[in-house]
């Protein structure tokens, strides 16, 4: 089943909400929660219609979308959700419109910021979202490195009373996490004979050795 940009529709509508709530005036800024929950609440029907459309018994991918990127370098814009992608969709749809209420009036001590508290949980989940879809394993990376810079704001000016040491060990702990998982990419970016695209890594043959040092930098 094609795309029809649905997936591209699903990580963009947070990604544009979230600039939209950053950028409201400052006479408008009480309706930012609102704001900021009409759109999760869009991206949780952009959802349900794609578990509604999903055919269990088609594809392995369905809603793939495949656009040029940088094609001399092996990436594309390739995005697409199988059935334990789909789930995952599902689960973050459904939990940051809870998450928007659940900070509803206490989204920190900082009232004149709230705005920007809650245009980072939708940038936050824009960039969850591409990441579960994505079927480039660069276009993955990209945007999940991303996803550091908003959760550490959050942390860093929403936390509790450590929240700058919280932000900052979650910061480095991941980067590093992210380094290792990145030569992995690499490996696998040549043994795919110079291709990022997830579906090619697939088709790798791969020695025992080879796929367990792999495991344990994706664990990391």
């Amino acid at each position: 089943m094609t795309g029809m940009w649905w997936l591209t529709a699903l990580w963009a509508v947070p990604m544009a909400g979230g600039a939209a709530v950053i950028l409201l005036p400052a006479a408008a800024r009480a309706f930012a929660r609102w704001a900021a929950l009409a759109v999760s609440l869009v991206v949780l029907v952009i959802a349900l219609v794609l578990a509604l459309r999903f055919d269990p018994s088609g594809a392995r991918y369905q809603f793939v979308e495949n656009h040029p990127w940088i094609p001399s370098f092996g990436t594309g814009y390739i995005l697409g959700v199988d059935g334990v992608a789909l789930v995952l969709v599902a689960l973050t749809a459904v939990l940051v419109p809870l998450l928007i209420i659940a900070g509803w009036n206490d989204a920190g001590a900082q009232a004149k910021s709230t705005h920007a508290y809650f245009a980072l949980i939708l940038a936050v989940e824009s960039m969850v979202l591409i990441s579960l879809v994505s079927l480039d394993i660069l276009l993955f990376y990209v945007f999940f490195e991303a996803m550091l810079i908003p959760m550490y704001l959050v942390i860093g000016v929403w936390g509790g009373p450590r929240r700058v040491y919280a932000s900052i060990k979650f910061f480095l702990y991941t980067l590093l996490g992210s380094l290792l998982m990145l030569v992995s990419f690499i490996y696998l970016y040549f043994q795919a004979q110079g291709s990022f695209e997830i579906l090619k890594f697939h088709m790798v043959p791969l020695s025992m050795t080879a796929q367990i040092l792999l495991f344990v930098a994706f664990f990391f």
